[in-house]
């Protein structure tokens, strides 16, 4: 019996047709299916190692040893930040993203009851083993409450991967539009990021949006220096005095939404706020634990 054939030279140097054996293109196609399943067994592994490290990473935190004042702890990589019905299946609708604050008697969980406005869960999002929390841009969000920092110098982390580069997408905002009575963080303009409290911000110039790429962003208001951006650990900018105005209110905030009508498009894996101004030691120990979770480069 034959199949395709291969060539083959005679020893007047014309060249000859013989054919392969079915036997032999069994063997071949056996080969390419051990490779095949090889190349997607070792990435699956990849995957659930990276899993695993983040987990322990987030589990060993150095956020467990300095959580005075710490206000909330959202973050995915852990079973029990979320309802366990809800992150069976890619895509799954999102009602409830759990503090993982594990001091707090009253925990700050962000929620949204609302079925068609909840954001959805994506596995392998972040560092191609992390889920995400995935906002479409449409009118997806989570309400927590932000009231916790308000009147008080605060730190915020965020760990992001933006889907447009549209103007207006902000991960954190609020739809108050009295001055120093909400906050919003997120993208103000395509290559601009701001740390804003109404009408008296901090913009910080980024690289716009070309595809996604995770992010770490630091955020700091103090009492002294005003506000402060820090991106991936390593470029700060630092409020002019005039930005020391500290929010008076924080009502009506959510991820993933600012005002009423614009919201975020993109992705979250991790938001950890305090309602103090943290050491630098501190800071830095935190961006640290986020650079190694999420294969950012901090240094």
């Amino acid at each position: 019996m034959k199949g395709s054939k291969k060539l083959t030279t005679s020893k007047l140097g014309i060249i000859q047709y013989k054919a392969f054996t079915l036997v032999e293109l069994s063997v071949v196609i056996t080969i390419l299916a051990v490779m095949i399943i090889g190349v997607t067994s070792t990435k699956l592994m990849i995957r659930k190692a990276r899993l695993t490290n983040a987990q322990s990473l987030t589990q060993k935190s150095i956020i467990n040893d300095i959580n005075m004042d710490l206000v909330a702890w959202y973050e995915t990589s852990l079973e029990s930040s979320f309802l366990a019905s809800e992150i069976k299946n890619d895509a799954s609708n999102i009602s409830t993203w759990k503090d993982n604050n594990i001091n707090a008697i009253n925990k700050n969980d962000a929620t949204n009851s609302t079925v068609a406005s909840q954001p959805k869960y994506y596995q392998n999002a972040f560092y191609d083993s992390i889920p995400a929390i995935r906002f479409d841009g449409t009118d997806d969000f989570l309400n927590f409450n932000c009231n916790k920092i308000a009147k008080s110098s605060y730190t915020i982390f965020v760990v992001e991967q933006r889907r447009s580069n549209k103007s207006v997408n902000m991960f954190i905002g609020g739809s108050s539009i009295a001055n120093n009575e909400t906050i919003h963080l997120g993208y103000k303009y395509n290559t601009t990021l701001t740390q804003d409290h109404y009408s008296n911000g901090l913009d910080a110039t980024v690289t716009g949006y070309n595809s996604v790429e995770p992010k770490l962003f630091t955020f700091v208001y103090n009492f002294n220096i005003g506000k402060q951006i820090t991106i991936n650990g390593k470029t700060t900018v630092v409020a002019n005095p005039i930005q020391s105005s500290p929010l008076l209110k924080c009502n009506n905030v959510a991820l993933g939404k600012y005002a009423t009508s614009y919201f975020y498009t993109g992705d979250l894996a991790e938001i950890i706020m305090f309602k103090r101004s943290l050491k630098t030691e501190e800071i830095e120990a935190i961006e640290n634990y986020l650079g190694s979770k999420y294969g950012i480069s901090v240094s």
